[in-house]
């Protein structure tokens, strides 16, 4: 809002009157009217801006909680070593832990690390012509099931050697197309200290297995679909069947090193047209050299020497006593969730433990999150106004930060929110899962100490199966009573889910209940069932796991501590218990705090609000300050037609007093001369 500013100036001229002042305070009387609605204008964006503040602190703690509805937050593990030889664990092997792995511990040694195979040239500074190279020389290189082609001219350097290496492509024909597979070899080639360096993409030998079925033509040969090489270190072998007869190699067919094609001996092999099973073992890895002898000779890469050719070797572990093979020094299929890194030999002893850093880390910074939240509320709830007694005389009491003082004393919002997040954290909770595994139980449930028939329910969503379990139960029975239940089945219409509700199975003799993706299930039993089956758990409130309110002033605060020792003790004792109630209460609370601090759009009967209460309360807020705005405006319009008039009255009283005043000088005047004529006679 604009200050008034007079539109006219008259002084007053013929009657020494200053209307325009008069005018001024007469429009500025009349705007003492709106100083209420801008000191309520003014209180509501101050309210704003607490609520703002009040908006980033829910907002702040709700980012808190993302990690803690995590099941991985709480499920980590970790590998801890123990080197027993070798100069330390990291020097012998790695691990990279899941959550899916479990605690437990290995001996680890390693004979050997993979490395991949390398051929040195001899050091050659010249072109090759001037390095005895006499005219243009082919050689070709095998890996696998692939070859190519490299021609050395003379005028080549190691350079160029290196980049028609590091080009070629398979001229292995395709039967189907008769036309080259043009794919990369998988190899590098460089050059170092004046020497041509080839090098497998791969560590270990790779064998491999590659089966293809061809139809016998009419000729004596068949195309194979891939280069044989049968040099070492590839080794490669062919193994042919059809049906219940085999055809060995030197007997029914022969077939060259470097050809990609079969010769079938006379008398031999299937007839025309039939088909049959070729199977190609070879050490994928690892390349073979073969073409022009001297060019191979000069070069020095038919050398087998320390100095000219490292072999490739797989990897040997020891795990347990079990020795293993692998090409790579990434193993990832020994142990469930454990991805171990070969570096070199040693032994060890691997512990997979618990690891609990990024979950404490996680409740400390919620803890801290929320209780800055609490702090603010409490401050606002409890400051009083600046209009009290005590604040009178503060020369800072218009400022803003004052001003917000006491504006939320007693809100009844953030009460309300107090006392939310307060029993979300307090409360019992029924934890709830997507997927839980019991103790290893054998035989039937009587073996396991059961006497009498138990139930217990498995709850999700709105649908409940109670599971009765006699002592003659076998976890197999359970596991069907489960699968096979109405309510895990049927939706209460009596239409059957596309996908059950909830399932069991039983692996290494544990009960496992996964619920279907994207849902979670309950478990409740009335006596002990549930614990013979190791599917209970211990804990139905968070200070059970360290998580309470603070002691300080009987918690009136609201606010939180957190006594890692207790959760260490509870982690250790039931990592899935815990994750499990972690789970449920910060999914309740990332759910509140999202209704509290949600801009997004709904509709409210024919109305659309925000979805959540604090911008909500904003948008309000904003509502009422356009519709002070509005009506300030019109206060100021109809100010301004009231100037307008005043001008116009006050500039025809200026006019009518200059009139009276030319009327009485003319009547003094007329008076004067009468009064001069009368003494004259």
């Amino acid at each position: 809002m604009g200050d008034y500013q007079s539109t006219f100036s008259i002084p007053g001229i013929s009657s020494s009157i200053d209307w325009g002042s008069m005018a001024d305070k007469l429009i500025e009387n009349a705007r003492k009217s709106q100083e209420p609605l801008i000191a309520k204008q003014d209180t509501l964006e101050l309210k704003i801006g607490l609520f703002n503040e009040f908006s980033a602190s829910m907002k702040t703690m709700r980012s808190a909680v993302t990690p803690l509805k995590l099941a991985s937050t709480f499920q980590a593990k970790a590998a801890e070593f123990t080197v027993l030889s070798g100069v330390n664990a990291q020097s012998v092997v790695a691990a990279t832990v899941s959550a899916d792995a479990a605690v437990s511990r290995h001996e680890i040694e390693v004979l050997q690390k993979a490395t991949a195979q390398s051929r040195f040239s001899a050091q050659i500074k010249t072109a090759m012509g001037e390095a005895g190279l006499a005219s243009a020389q082919k050689f070709y290189i095998n890996v696998g099931g692939r070859r190519a082609e490299i021609e050395v001219k003379t005028t080549d350097t190691l350079i160029t050697i290196a980049q028609k290496i590091n080009d070629a492509k398979d001229m292995t024909l395709d039967p189907a197309t008769g036309k080259a597979y043009g794919e990369s070899l998988g190899i590098t080639a460089s050059v170092i200290d004046n020497r041509l360096v080839i090098r497998s993409a791969n560590t270990g030998l790779g064998e491999t297995t590659d089966k293809s079925t061809i139809t016998r033509g009419s000729g004596t040969r068949d195309k194979l679909g891939f280069t044989v090489a049968k040099d070492a270190p590839s080794n490669g072998t062919l193994t042919i069947k059809a049906g219940s007869v085999t055809y060995a190699e030197g007997t029914d067919f022969t077939v060259d090193s470097g050809s990609d094609e079969i010769t079938w001996i006379a008398g031999h092999g299937p007839a025309a047209g039939t088909s049959y099973e070729v199977s190609y073992t070879v050490n994928s890895s690892v390349f073979s050299l073969d073409g022009n002898a001297d060019l191979l000779s000069l070069l020095k890469l038919d050398d087998d020497k320390a100095d000219h050719y490292l072999a490739a070797q797989d990897a040997v572990v020891k795990i347990d006593g079990l020795t293993i093979t692998r090409s790579s020094n990434q193993i990832d299929d020994l142990i469930e969730g454990v991805k171990l890194t070969v570096n070199g030999p040693g032994s060890v002893v691997m512990d997979i433990t618990q690891d609990a850093e990024k979950a404490v880390t996680g409740i400390q910074d919620y803890v801290t999150a929320f209780n800055d939240l609490m702090d603010w509320i409490n401050i606002r709830l409890s400051e009083s106004s600046t209009a009290s007694s005590s604040q009178k005389d503060d020369q800072y009491k218009n400022d803003d930060f004052y001003k917000k003082f006491g504006l939320l004393h007693g809100n009844s919002l953030l009460w309300q929110t107090k006392s939310q997040i307060r029993q979300i954290m307090t409360n019992p909770v029924t934890a709830k899962y997507s997927l839980k595994t019991g103790r290893p139980v054998q035989g039937t449930m009587e073996s396991a100490g059961q006497t009498g028939n138990s139930t217990f329910t498995v709850t999700v969503g709105v649908r409940t199966a109670t599971i009765e379990v006699t002592p003659s139960d076998t976890l197999q029975t359970i596991a069907g009573k489960i699968n096979s239940s109405y309510e895990m089945n049927h939706d209460p219409q009596g239409r059957t889910y596309p996908i059950r509700m909830a399932s069991a199975k039983v692996v290494n003799n544990q009960l496992v209940i996964e619920a279907s993706p994207n849902r979670k299930f309950s478990l409740a039993a009335s006596d002990g069932v549930l614990d013979t089956l190791g599917l209970g758990t211990p804990f139905s409130l968070l200070s059970q796991i360290g998580i309470s309110t603070e002691s300080t002033d009987y918690g009136k605060s609201g606010k939180l501590e957190f006594n890692t020792d207790k959760f260490m003790d509870a982690l250790r004792n039931d990592p899935d218990g815990v994750a499990a109630i972690m789970n449920t209460v910060m999914t309740q609370m990332d759910e509140y705090a999202g209704n509290m601090v949600d801009a997004s759009q709904v509709e409210v009967g024919s109305t659309v609000v925000p979805k959540g209460r604090i911008a909500s309360q904003i948008t309000t807020w904003q509502t009422e300050i356009a519709t002070i705005d509005k009506r300030i405006s019109e206060s100021e319009a109809r100010l301004e037609l009231r100037a307008r008039g005043l001008y116009e009255q006050f500039a025809q009283a200026e006019v009518n007093l200059a009139k009276l005043q030319q009327q009485a000088s003319w009547l003094a005047s007329v008076v004067s001369q009468l009064s001069g004529t009368g003494s004259n006679s």
